[in-house]
C-alpha cells in the first residue's frame, strides 16, 4: 500500500494542511476581530474601574470653554502609531487582491490602539455623569480612499494619527503603507501641516500609499456628547501655556516649554479639517 494513501498518513496531512490554513489565516477566523480588540477594550474600560487612581495619574482636569486650535500641545498629539499586517487568503476578493472591506476591519483594531493608548487618561478624567457613565469615542463615520492594490501575502503598515477637531467630533486618518515605511515615510511638513491631501498630492509620498481612511468619532459619557478638546486636555495632549515653542523631533516631552505651538496646532487642525471637509460630505 502507499503510505501516501493509508488513512493515518491522509489523515496527519490533511491535519497538518488545516493547521497550517488556520495559522496563516489567524487575523481574519472568526472571533479573531473581537479577540484582537480585547487589550483596548481593557484600556478603555476595566482599567479605569480596576485603577482608578492610575487611570487618571498624569492627566489633568480640562479648562472650561477653552478653544481646541488656541491651546499649544505635546508632540505625542499627532505621532503616528504603526502596525504591521499582511494580506492572507480570507482576505482577498474574487480579484485575488485584498478586498475593499477587510481594510476597515485592520484599521479598526489600530485606530483603536491609537486611542486606548493615547487618551486612556483623558477619557477617565474627562468622565462625567453617573459613576458607570464612562467616556467612550464611538465610531460615527469613515471614508477610505483606495490609491492601490494590495496582492496576495503582502506586507503592509497600518499608521494611524489624531487628524483634527471640531466642538463635537474627533477625526483620525490611517494611512496603509508599503512595508517599512511607518511614520518615517511622512515628514510633518507634508502630513501634519498639509493634511492627508498634501500626502496624496505629493508624487513620491503616494506612491508609498495603498488606502487613506479618514475616521470620525464622537466622545460620549452616557448621552452626554464630551468636546473632544476636553478629552486632549485632560490626556495632557493640549496645553493651555503661552509662548510654547515649536519642536521639530516629534517625540513625546512633559517638559510644558518644549511644545508645539498653537500657531502649529491651529495649522494641523484647519488642513485636517479642510480634508475632511472635502471628503466626507
Amino acid at each position: 500500500m502507499d503510505i501516501l494513501s493509508a488513512p493515518s498518513t491522509a489523515a496527519l496531512l490533511g491535519s497538518a494542511l488545516a493547521v497550517l490554513f488556520l495559522v496563516a489565516n489567524a487575523k481574519s477566523l472568526p472571533f479573531a476581530h473581537s479577540l484582537r480588540l480585547l487589550p483596548s477594550l481593557y484600556r478603555l474600560l476595566l482599567r479605569p474601574r480596576l485603577f482608578p487612581a492610575a487611570a487618571r495619574k498624569g492627566g489633568a482636569e480640562p479648562s472650561s470653554g477653552s478653544a481646541a486650535a488656541a491651546a499649544a500641545a505635546r508632540p505625542a498629539l499627532f505621532k503616528h502609531h504603526v502596525t504591521s499586517s499582511r494580506a492572507v487568503l480570507l482576505d482577498l476578493d474574487i480579484n485575488m487582491h485584498k478586498s475593499n472591506s477587510t481594510f476597515f476591519a485592520d484599521a479598526d483594531i489600530n485606530r483603536a490602539e491609537l486611542l486606548t493608548r493615547l487618551l486612556g487618561r483623558g477619557l477617565a478624567a474627562a468622565t462625567t455623569g453617573p459613576p458607570r457613565a464612562a467616556t467612550i469615542p464611538l465610531l460615527a463615520a469613515v471614508q477610505c480612499t483606495f490609491k492601490r492594490e494590495i496582492s496576495p501575502f503582502q506586507a503592509y503598515d497600518l499608521s494611524s494619527r489624531i487628524l483634527a477637531w471640531d466642538a463635537k467630533s474627533l477625526f483620525t486618518v490611517t494611512y496603509f503603507l508599503k512595508p517599512g515605511a511607518g511614520a518615517k515615510l511622512l515628514p510633518a511638513d507634508a502630513d501634519v501641516l498639509g493634511g492627508p491631501g498634501s500626502v496624496l498630492g505629493d508624487q513620491k509620498l503616494r506612491r508609498c500609499v495603498y488606502a487613506a481612511m479618514v475616521t470620525r468619532y464622537v466622545c460620549k459619557a452616557g448621552r452626554e456628547t464630551v468636546a473632544p478638546a476636553a478629552v486632549l486636555e485632560a490626556a495632557g495632549l493640549l496645553v493651555v501655556v503661552p509662548g510654547a515653542k515649536v519642536v521639530a523631533d516629534g517625540e513625546p516631552s512633559h517638559d510644558i516649554t518644549s511644545l508645539l505651538a498653537a500657531d502649529y496646532v491651529s495649522k494641523a487642525v484647519e488642513s485636517g479639517m479642510q480634508y475632511v471637509g472635502e471628503c466626507m460630505v
